[in-house]
């Protein structure tokens, strides 16, 4: 199982280092997966608020770590496609792919931020189709040759694709989190898949890469090149609770922010204080036991094991986000350290004797 490390950047004034200094220890972090070998770096996008704002656009923090690493592959975890008009998209991460030595992996969703599609004056009903679209026009941007294209939401003559990637193809992994159809089409087009456990159940999101993986097999792609990622929010210590106490109220408020964009209080800035901000995601039920559920709040041995499950589900890639809310810098160091030299061997032990 691959480790790779994802960012849905989070800052607001009240914390305790300046934006330019976040900027700065997310690079940090993100050269320290360099070092250790993690597969992918990543960052999503999201506008007009603190939850993902500071990056609205990734090829922009991409390009920038392009020059600070020399393996990890880096992704856009994800782009927003159907905000942005495909043939920049395709401009700005094929410069990527070149400034990373072709180490580019594109990742796409179709969004879910209410606020979003209405400052740019996009129809989520129209999503699904802006997706198949503009993943149609990026490759074939991609592919160098010249190309026309007369579709639904975009039209335009005859070009010269400019500047063209360094990788003959580019990985596009699609993101997806409840619409059957998401996991269905990217199961048929045989392309990598890309989840995050904490914003539902276990058994929601197993049921939902078995859709996946369903669609897949049936339309006839090598099982042996499937690939797919699952997300967990991160924080490793000697023990749970301490685990939980340095993470939980950031998880909190990260839980929180999501609750309140979904249902379009964007402008709502009273921030949980405790584990209460989970409730919008447990419901009646108890926020430990959801923490624990969907999260990897724990030590390294209560990692390994839980990892364990989703390599039996057939996912192939566990993304750890270990910087969120208020969480210090130097806790997502440690977290990224132990999981490379405690909980990864773990692992590979359960593993090997399955």
């Amino acid at each position: 199982m691959d480790f790779s490390l994802f960012y849905l950047p989070t800052w607001r004034r009240e914390y305790t280092s300046t934006l330019t200094e976040y900027y700065e220890e997310l690079i940090e972090s993100v050269r320290l997966a360099d070092r250790l070998g993690w597969a992918r770096a990543m960052s999503t996008e999201h506008h007009f608020h603190y939850y993902g704002g500071p990056v609205p656009n990734p090829a922009v923090l991409l390009a920038a770590l392009a020059r600070e690493t020399t393996r990890i592959r880096l992704a856009a975890g994800v782009s927003l496609v159907p905000l942005r008009h495909p043939l920049q998209v395709a401009e700005d991460y094929a410069m990527v792919d070149q400034l990373s030595g072709g180490r580019f992996d594109m990742g796409i969703s179709r969004g879910f931020v209410p606020h979003e599609f209405e400052a740019f004056g996009i129809d989520r009903a129209e999503t699904a189709e802006r997706v198949s679209e503009a993943i149609d026009i990026i490759q074939r941007f991609w592919k160098g040759e010249p190309f026309e294209f007369q579709g639904r939401f975009h039209q335009f003559k005859r070009l010269m694709p400019w500047p063209r990637p360094i990788q003959s193809a580019i990985p596009i992994w699609i993101a997806a989190s409840n619409d059957r159809l998401s996991f269905e089409r990217a199961g048929a087009a045989g392309l990598p898949l890309m989840m995050n456990q904490y914003p539902m159940s276990l058994e929601s999101l197993a049921e939902k890469h078995r859709w996946y993986c369903d669609a897949y097999a049936a339309a006839g792609h090598d099982p042996a090149k499937r690939r797919s990622a699952v997300a967990f929010m991160t924080c490793i210590a000697d023990d749970e609770e301490t685990a939980v106490q340095r993470a939980g109220l950031p998880l909190a408020e990260h839980a929180d922010a999501f609750v309140k964009l979904i249902g379009h209080r964007e402008w709502d800035d009273e921030y949980p204080t405790d584990l209460s901000g989970l409730g919008g995601l447990a419901g009646a039920g108890d926020p430990l036991a959801l923490v624990r559920e969907r999260t990897l709040l724990c030590s390294p041995a209560q990692a390994a094991e839980r990892l364990e499950r989703y390599a039996h589900l057939g996912f192939t890639e566990a993304i750890f986000a270990t910087r969120f809310g208020a969480m210090p810098a130097e806790y997502c160091t440690q977290t990224m350290e132990r999981l490379s030299h405690e909980v990864r061997p773990l692992l590979e032990g359960r593993l090997s004797r399955r």
